[in-house]
């Protein structure tokens, strides 16, 4: 059991990691996608170096991501249990869907997103997209709970 849960939370964490990268690296290709129609000219240094930024900068981003993820997931396999559906596609459908409600839940209670790269329909949906990767790596790892078998001889 100590094994299964070990495994069950390394899965998690790297699917938390790997939205919050996806979305991170996102918001910032948005943002300078935004200033480069503006004309603003940006070096790929300094876009890698604002990335970096971004991604360490985030954090409070990646804790919300971290809390969505749990709560999507912790649904999605309550429903699995009554629906026949392959894990892979039922958590990628969880962690799309985590990301749309967080950022929607953003926009709704303090009037503007504070992601300013997922503040139009094509940075929404890469934001979601990301949340459906890291959803689709958590139910690919997904620990295959074995039964144990209790009995006496």
């Amino acid at each position: 059991m100590r094994t299964y849960l070990a495994k069950l939370f390394i899965s998690f964490a790297l699917s938390v990691l790997l939205t919050y990268t996806l979305a991170s690296l996102a918001h910032t290709q948005q943002v300078l996608s935004g200033l480069l129609q503006l004309g603003v000219l940006i070096p790929m240094a300094d876009r890698i170096a604002m990335s970096a930024g971004d991604w360490v900068g985030l954090y409070l981003y990646l804790a919300v991501i971290a809390i969505g993820l749990l709560i999507a997931f912790c649904v999605m396999a309550l429903l699995g249990r009554v629906l026949p559906v392959p894990e892979m596609p039922l958590y990628a459908v969880g962690g799309a869907l985590a990301m749309f409600v967080i950022l929607f839940s953003m926009r709704e209670l303090g009037s503007l997103t504070p992601i300013a790269g997922a503040r139009g329909a094509l940075g929404m949906s890469l934001q979601c997209l990301a949340g459906a990767v890291g959803g689709a790596l958590f139910g690919l790892r997904l620990p295959v709970k074995v039964a144990s078998h209790s009995g006496s001889k």
